[in-house]
C-alpha cells in the first residue's frame, strides 16, 4: 500500500500562498463540497467551487494547476519543431 505524497502541496495551500484567497474562502468552498457530498450529489473540484463562489477566476485556477502539476517540455517535441508542408516543396 502506498502512502500519499505529502510533499505535494494542496490546491488550497497554494492559492493561499499566492494571496488569492484566504482561509475563510477555502473553508467556505470545502463546506460547499461537504454539503454536496452529504446530499449524494456530484462534488466539483475545489477550484471549480472557488470560481463559482467568485473567489478565484478561471485563469487563476489554471495558473494554480500549472504550479501544482508542471509540464516538462521535451526538447524534441513537435511543438518546438517547425513542421513544413508540401507547399514548401
Amino acid at each position: 500500500m502506498t502512502t500519499p505524497d505529502r510533499y505535494r502541496r494542496l490546491f488550497g495551500e497554494v492559492a493561499i500562498e499566492k494571496g488569492w484567497v484566504g482561509e475563510a474562502q477555502i473553508y467556505e468552498a470545502l463546506t460547499v463540497q461537504e454539503r454536496l457530498r452529504n446530499d449524494g450529489k456530484q462534488v466539483p473540484l475545489l477550484g471549480q467551487v472557488l470560481v463559482e463562489l467568485g473567489h478565484l477566476s478561471p485563469e487563476q485556477v489554471q495558473q494554480l494547476i500549472e504550479i501544482l502539476y508542471p509540464v516538462e517540455k521535451d526538447a524534441g517535441s513537435s511543438e518546438d519543431q517547425k513542421v513544413t508542408g508540401s507547399e514548401d516543396s
